[in-house]
């Protein structure tokens, strides 16, 4: 039988897939090494040896991902079982959902912050297409959790992926009402963001005004995307004038220059008029702006709005 060594040397000098992935899970089957373990799991994950893990494969991969969990001080982080797990997802077999259980439910404070949002998010979308009910509950208790990563705003965001699936938007609609501001506030605006376009077709008018009053007073410029996305996508013509309201009051250059653009590209006849409108009595600091806009607009009055722009800008 090989050493390990001798199976990180071969793993190294072989150059098939199927062969690559085989000695891999055999080096991943023996070794209790980080040095071996992150090259296996590197191959493993690569995209021509990932498609070809089925069924067959699976036994390695829950035996290691037990073991961690059996001995957590040797994945502190959950690094490595985000890893395997992740190729349990790829594999996509029901009876893995006890490794899914076991993510979910996995935390490290590390003094104080959570370093194992991925692995519960990895977690929770191998649980969804499983136990859709179980993944909701989960996803709920994810939506506005503390521990929410500030890099990535996992596994919130997987948890909204989630919820949208299985058509329950509610507790999205309650993280918006008590809990987005304050992930917007404190560096995780693209989760907001992501709540505020996941909100049905159906959604209330009304209601989402409320919404867009109470989020474009902090001027979160990743949150306010999700309005402007949701506005658009949606054709939600009773929101129109908020909607010129949240792209043109914003102090953020480049949420004005999205917003302009979304407009131009929706190819809605009230949003083109609209944008041809505010053009034309565009400040002068907003004509670059209008101008890329009004690029790629198919208005009839565009040519002549845009010639109007252009000569404005080459006058200063």
């Amino acid at each position: 039988m090989p050493t390990q060594s001798e199976l990180y040397e071969a793993l190294r000098a072989e150059t098939g897939i199927a062969a690559r992935r085989d000695i891999a899970l055999q080096l991943l089957a023996r070794t209790n090494s980080r040095q071996y373990l992150d090259e296996c799991l590197r191959i493993l994950q690569s995209s021509a040896v990932v498609a070809t893990l089925d069924e067959s494969h699976r036994p390695v991969l829950r035996d290691k991902c037990f073991s961690f969990y059996n001995d957590s001080k040797r994945d502190k982080a959950g690094i490595l079982r985000e890893s395997l797990t992740r190729l349990l997802v790829h594999i996509e077999h029901p009876d893995d959902i006890d490794i899914y259980q076991l993510g979910v439910e996995t935390y490290y404070l590390q003094p104080v912050d959570d370093v194992a949002q991925n692995l519960r998010a990895v977690a929770l979308a191998g649980m969804a297409p499983i136990d859709p009910a179980l993944a909701c509950l989960y996803a709920a208790r994810f939506l506005g959790e503390p521990f929410t990563s500030v890099f990535n705003c996992e596994p919130a965001m997987t948890a909204i992926d989630a919820l949208v699936a299985s058509n329950q938007r509610l507790p999205i609609y309650q993280f918006l009402l008590h809990s987005g501001e304050g992930m917007a506030r404190t560096g995780r605006g693209e989760l907001t963001g992501k709540a505020l376009e996941s909100l049905d077709e159906d959604f209330p008018p009304r209601l989402y005004e409320q919404l867009i009053e109470k989020y474009q007073a902090i001027d979160q410029p990743t949150a306010s995307m999700g309005i402007i996305n949701w506005v658009i996508d949606r054709r939600a013509e009773e929101l129109y004038d908020r909607l010129e309201s949240v792209i043109m009051t914003s102090k953020d250059t480049d949420l004005r220059r999205y917003g302009l653009v979304m407009m131009a590209a929706a190819r809605d006849g009230e949003l083109s008029e609209r944008l041809l409108r505010l053009a034309r009595l565009a400040s002068w600091e907003n004509v670059p702006l209008f101008i890329e806009a009004l690029e790629i607009c198919q208005h009839q009055e565009r040519d002549m709005t845009l010639a109007l722009l252009r000569r404005r800008a080459g006058s200063r």
